[in-house]
């Protein structure tokens, strides 16, 4: 899981920015994946045919397997390069905004305490 999410967070990083993801980031996202093929098992209901995704192999393979399927979806998407990093100071998130003048992975959380922060210094005693 480690190295899916460090070669998840490289290649990201990259793409977001326009640039050519590592070739060996990309080959250890489609190796996760195929650690853990995923199917789509299809099973009778009674009353007609269901399909669900479901993956084969140990636990930690299989989530590992959807950490980089997942990754892969977000790398394939073409709003990847609008991804922004939080400009909070102690965040380290990520978030597709969905608006242009977003600056923070939460409003409530991230905006908020730089919102007090701000305040706070211009109101502080001199």
């Amino acid at each position: 899981m480690h190295a899916v999410r460090e070669h998840a967070a490289g290649a990201i990083e990259r793409a977001r920015h326009g640039e050519r993801p590592a070739d060996d980031d990309l080959a250890a996202l489609n190796d996760a994946q195929r650690a853990a093929p995923a199917i789509t098992e299809l099973t009778w209901d009674g009353s007609a045919v269901t399909a669900s995704r479901r993956r084969t192999g140990p636990a930690g393979a299989r989530l590992a397997a959807r950490l980089a399927e997942a990754a892969a979806d977000l790398l394939a998407d073409p709003s990847v390069t609008r991804i922004r990093q939080c400009e909070a100071d102690d965040c380290v998130l990520l978030f597709l905004p969905g608006h242009p003048r977003r600056r923070w992975c939460s409003a409530a959380r991230c905006g908020n305490r730089v919102r007090v922060a701000r305040h706070y210094q211009r109101h502080k005693p001199a």
